[in-house]
């Protein structure tokens, strides 16, 4: 009988080393963004989003960046400084999340984060003051073996509607090699802000987040649970080109083989 304890114990020992090794294998970062106080078309829930999301990629054991708030050139530098963090950090393998609640604008089918504080004299000037997703793409493919997710959970609504800016949703785009990019709601489409603390997608995000399970299940689950509580007006939407499997909180068992009961 002793044998058998003293087995099974082993078993377990193993178990949890190899569940930390495999937890720890990856360098994992997360950037969150909260815009919510814009002179034009407020909203109400972003800032309780961030926080909610930073202290959960922070108990998921993330290096947390957060920017709340941000205008044109915190939130270009914020960018930046994130990844040539990850660019710097030690190790093979590594995680780079990026999300963004607030409002966001597509122009001429390019996809634009929108800061707090722009102006509205010229187009041209107003363009200017966006920032372009394609820029974020471009420090992304500077690091290697660097799997990136992009979490929007923007087009809340469009505070520019009736204007020259006046498309609804974000556009559809190609994600980079090994990345995958949530929209809150499909391309064209408009995500709630949420009647309580948090939008009706991050909300959910934020039920599942920690589940030991693939991220493309996550996001499926997310998916199912905003299109029920919308009824259908809203239909979360993923394209991905993530090269492997990527967990948010790794199975702790991942590594270990077929082990016989007794």
């Amino acid at each position: 009988m002793r044998w058998i304890v003293f087995l099974l114990l082993t078993v377990a020992s193993f178990c949890s080393v190899l569940g930390r090794a495999y937890a720890v294998n990856t360098e994992r970062f997360a950037l969150v963004i909260g815009n919510q106080n814009y002179q034009l078309a407020p909203l109400q829930n972003t800032l309780n989003d961030a926080e909610a999301i930073s202290d959960a990629f922070f108990e998921l054991g993330f290096r947390v960046t957060t920017l709340t708030d941000a205008n044109f050139l915190s939130l270009q530098q914020g960018i930046n400084r994130f990844y040539d963090e990850v660019d710097r950090a030690p190790g093979s393998q590594k995680l780079a999340v990026v999300y963004y609640a607030g409002h966001a604008i597509q122009i001429n089918h390019a996809n634009y984060l929108i800061p707090l504080n722009i102006q509205f004299e010229s187009e041209q000037e107003f363009v200017g003051q966006l920032y372009n997703l394609s820029h974020l793409f471009e420090l992304m493919n500077k690091t290697k073996k660097l799997q990136n997710i992009v979490i929007l959970d923007a087009c809340r609504n469009n505070p520019f509607e009736g204007s020259a800016f006046s498309s609804q949703g974000l556009a559809p785009v190609k994600a980079p090699a090994a990345t995958l990019i949530a929209f809150a709601t499909e391309p064209g489409g408009v995500a709630s802000d949420g009647k309580s603390e948090n939008g009706v997608y991050t909300k959910h995000l934020l039920k599942y987040i920690s589940e030991s399970i693939s991220i493309e299940e996550i996001f499926k689950k997310v998916r199912s649970a905003v299109a029920k509580e919308t009824r259908n007006r809203q239909i979360p939407w993923e394209h991905s080109s993530l090269l492997g499997e990527v967990y948010f909180s790794p199975p702790k068992n991942k590594e270990v083989p077929n082990i016989v009961v007794f």
